[in-house]
């Protein structure tokens, strides 16, 4: 019985969080697939070589390749991730020229992004 008593307080602090009636206000924190987001990021082949980057690109997440998608869905903004991301869930056989034409990320290649969200926008 004594320790019943000593969890219930504990347990009472915790119910105003889970209050319905403050939904309305609620600001979305976690990135949906769907998601309109504003991220930091670092993208490079295994080598090492820097094919991409930004301080803040703003996008919608369900218009890039699935893995980055895929590994940015269920963050929180503020955070920081490292995404691998494997050729099948990038840009395949298919390399990515930049606009000399020249190859900018080969083809079958295996990218990581480091990510940082810092936005989400409705």
């Amino acid at each position: 019985m004594r320790r019943l008593l000593l969890v219930l307080p504990l347990l009472l602090l915790t119910l105003p969080a889970c209050d319905s009636s403050e939904s309305d206000d609620v600001e979305i924190t976690i990135a949906a697939a769907n998601s309109f987001v504003v991220v930091s990021y670092v993208g490079s082949l295994e080598d090492g070589t820097v094919f991409d980057q930004s301080n803040s690109a703003a996008f919608e997440l369900a218009r890039t390749i699935p893995g980055f998608r895929d590994g940015v869905v269920g963050m929180e903004v503020g955070e920081t991730k490292t995404i691998v991301v494997p050729p099948e869930q990038g840009y395949g056989a298919n390399p990515v020229l930049d606009s000399q034409n020249n190859v900018l990320i080969p083809a079958n290649s295996t990218l990581t992004f480091v990510v940082t969200l810092l936005d989400i926008i409705e």
